[in-house]
């Protein structure tokens, strides 16, 4: 019979006794627990070159795409088992069920479902691993720290370990999903004996399996089973892992629950020195404090070391375990407190480690673009778990010799923003200053596991992160369903580089333009292609084929606008942006009709029909552009805000005109004189939605510009400054806080 030995997914105990388990039966073919159809994986993730975590990744050929991973590390067992079948040019097999079977479902939908039936009148009584804590008065990684990872002796090992998957599996419920497994590694175990001595045939799977499998023949019910199968077209690649997506804190549901204190205790087994992992854990505890600016002395670690002994003799344990060490970390390091070392904690326990494959192990062609791109565009040291920020200056730097180094940073802009239509998360953009906004840009970079299943995701629309990030681009022109979008997209295939296609994506938003009707949507599109005209010839892509769907843009604009105008408050929020990017538009660029769009305010700004706030707002971009008398302003004012308008309408129509030129409007002494007579003729009733409005308006200003309208007023009043900024900081009066109190139950309707 075939030698069966049950383990424990990322432990370093049975990576260590896996391979005596080998050495001892001298096996000829070893069958581990993974896919069987990606045998051929095995060889590259144990290749020299390669370091762990890694993981195999299965997906599907068509959208959307479906994925399934098998993530390991250097201590776990199946690839201890894989590194000693290598080494000893022996064969190595996966035995559980196919990735493209997994990916299809573990059995026809078609199957009786009787099979599977489980008795749904049973109340659901207590998890396998709450028997297990109940009954060792521990955690369960604790009882398996005590139980197995502190056993030194190898025959103990095995038939503590044969007894543990013994256990959970008679306390279980096996699911439809697992019966499929096991019948499926039946299967192949069979077949393996026909070909191969039996005893010469070595298992690893887990414990919970191996009870399963371990001395059943493969029957007719499992041909059943496993003649049923589905599958599918699938590929399959290689990619680096990280531990804390190895870890189960990141819902990984076999994961570890400290990768990197379980590395450490792989180390200590293997060199024989395994009291060591408790001096070592404490001591980078105290490290990463101290690097950290917090006090951590040599003392604190010894007397953490000597509590945590302590408290492993009390739990009955050989070693100090990761509780034990927590534990005593917390009171002699971080002084009582966890908060004070979580952050040293999850560096000490979980890590920031992130695997690497060499070139040519990775099996789809954008894979491999990005890897190459990384090391050409110098970007390989941003590939870690830490998020870095780097500014790119995408001027021609003049002080190197080659094209390529000259327009590294350029070249690194499209790179990044290619990956970011892809929807691949290695880099989002950070902030920048607006002066610099032509020709800096600022990133935020951070790789992930889930980055790199992005990148593979992608491979369905081009063998590189180029050609894919245009098909991306061109679907998306596609289905636009606003000028908006189409104006976007454009602007997205400047940001990207890619100049073959800007002809189809100024295509898209003229046959958009052609049927919009919508000035905000209008206004946010010159926005774009406004943006990308100032800003496109730094890029190196010519954007004068965009000068003149700006122009049809714009005048479009000036056309819908004044009808826009006349509104509820909720679009006149969206309409005052759109008025703000035209505006800065007309600005930049000379080809724009500025009159026309300074006519077009100037008739919003007289509208008896057009919403108070975009009326508001119009002044003051005329007020701003020195396009409005003293005299005129003043006659609009006292109209505005006049008892023949409404006071609510009133007092939006001066947020509206404080939404821009603060300064200017403080400095015109009759304004405020026009607010204060304005408030002094309103009743009760007509002076709290006016209030609301006003709160609203002064939240904006700065505290020195708060102070500049408290003088003004108080001049007014005829206050003195000091008087005046002595009543602004008294504390409000019982009578005062009621009356804002009131408020509270005011409606406010469409204020």
């Amino acid at each position: 019979m075939a030698h069966y030995f049950g383990v424990r997914h990322l432990s370093p105990a049975c990576a260590y006794y896996v391979c005596e388990f080998l050495n001892r039966v001298d096996a000829k073919l070893v069958l581990i627990e993974g896919p069987s159809d990606l045998d051929g994986l095995i060889g590259s993730l144990c290749g020299i070159d390669a370091a762990l975590p890694a993981a195999i990744l299965a997906y599907t050929e068509k959208a959307p795409v479906k994925t399934v991973l098998w993530p390991f590390a250097e201590f776990s067992p199946e690839y201890q088992a894989m590194k000693w079948a290598i080494k000893h040019n022996v064969q190595v097999r996966f035995c559980d069920l196919p990735a493209s079977c997994q990916l299809a479902g573990s059995y026809n939908e078609e199957q009786d479902e009787k099979d599977f039936e489980e008795d749904d009148d049973t109340p659901p009584g207590e998890s396998v691993y709450q028997k297990i804590e109940k009954a060792a008065g521990c955690d369960n990684d604790s009882f398996w720290e005590y139980s197995f990872e502190q056993c030194n002796d190898y025959d103990d090992f095995i038939a503590a370990v044969s007894e543990y998957g013994r256990n959970i599996r008679s306390d279980s419920q096996i699911d439809a999903h697992n019966i499929v497994r096991e019948a499926y590694m039946r299967k192949i175990i069979s077949e393996a004996e026909s070909v191969v001595e039996s005893d010469k045939i070595a298992v690893i799977t887990g414990a919970f399996h191996t009870m399963g499998i371990k001395d059943t023949v493969f029957s007719d019910e499992d041909r059943k089973l496993t003649e049923k199968l589905k599958k599918i077209q699938i590929k399959a690649t290689l990619m680096p892992y990280s531990y804390y997506r190895l870890s189960s804190r990141s819902g990984y549901g076999a994961g570890s629950k400290a990768p990197a204190f379980y590395e450490m205790l792989w180390k200590n087994r293997r060199s024989m020195t395994p009291e060591n992992s408790a001096a070592e854990y404490l001591s980078k505890i105290a490290l990463f404090q101290r690097k950290n600016g917090y006090a951590a002395s040599t003392a604190e670690v010894i007397e953490a070391k000597r509590l945590a002994c302590a408290l492993a003799r009390m739990r009955n344990g050989r070693y100090p375990n990761l509780n034990d060490l927590r534990d005593a970390a917390v009171t002699c390091i971080g002084h009582g407190s966890f908060g004070e070392i979580s952050l040293a904690c999850a560096d000490t326990e979980i890590g920031t480690k992130i695997g690497s494959l060499p070139e040519g192990t990775v099996c789809t062609s954008v894979q491999e673009d990005f890897v190459r791109q990384l090391k050409e565009l110098k970007l390989e040291k941003f590939r870690k778990a830490q998020a870095e920020e780097t500014v790119l200056d995408l001027r021609e730097n003049l002080r190197v010799k080659s094209e390529k180094s000259a327009f590294l940073d350029l070249h690194r802009s499209f790179f990044l923003h290619r990956l970011r239509v892809l929807g691949v998360h290695f880099g989002k953009n950070g902030c920048i200053s607006q002066e610099n906004a032509t020709w800096k840009e600022a990133w935020i970079l951070k790789w992930t596991p889930e980055a790199e299943i992005e990148i593979v995701e992608a491979s369905l629309g081009g063998d590189t992160v180029a050609d894919a990030c245009e098909y991306v681009l061109n679907m998306s022109l596609a289905s636009a369903s606003s000028v908006t979008e189409s104006s976007q997209i454009l602007s997205d295939v400047f940001l990207c580089g890619l100049s073959d296609c800007v002809k189809s994506a100024v295509s898209a938003v003229q046959r958009q333009t052609a049927d919009c009707s919508s000035a905000c949507e209008i206004g946010k599109s010159v926005g774009f292609l406004s943006s990308v005209i100032r800003f496109g010839s730094i890029r190196r892509i010519d954007p004068q084929p965009v000068c003149p769907l700006l122009e049809k843009l714009f005048l479009r604009f000036c056309l819908c606008a004044k009808n826009a105008a006349v509104c509820d408050n909720k679009a006149a929020e969206d309409l005052i942006s759109a008025v703000s990017v035209v505006n800065d538009a007309c600005l930049s660029h000379d080809n724009l009709d500025d009159l026309r769009f300074l006519t077009l305010l100037s008739e919003i700004t007289d509208s008896e029909f057009a919403n108070p706030l975009v009326s508001g707002f119009a002044c003051a971009v005329l007020c701003e552009r020195g396009k409005i008398e003293n005299e005129t302003l003043s006659i609009l004012i006292s109209r505005k805000l006049s008892k023949g308008s409404s006071p609510a309408d009133s007092a939006l129509w001066f947020e509206g005109l404080a939404r821009k030129n603060r300064r200017s409007l403080i400095s015109r002494l009759s304004v405020w004189e026009k607010l204060c007579s304005f408030i002094s003729q309103l009743d009760e009733n007509e002076f709290k939605p006016v209030l609301v409005c006003l709160r609203r308006t002064f939240c904006e200003f700065t505290p020195n510009e708060k102070s500049d309208v408290a003088e003004n007023i108080g001049e007014i009043l005829g206050i003195t400054k000091e008087a005046a900024a002595e009543f602004i900081m008294t504390e409000m009066s019982e009578e005062e806080k009621q009356n804002l109190e009131e408020l509270d139950d005011f409606d406010f309707g469409d204020i």
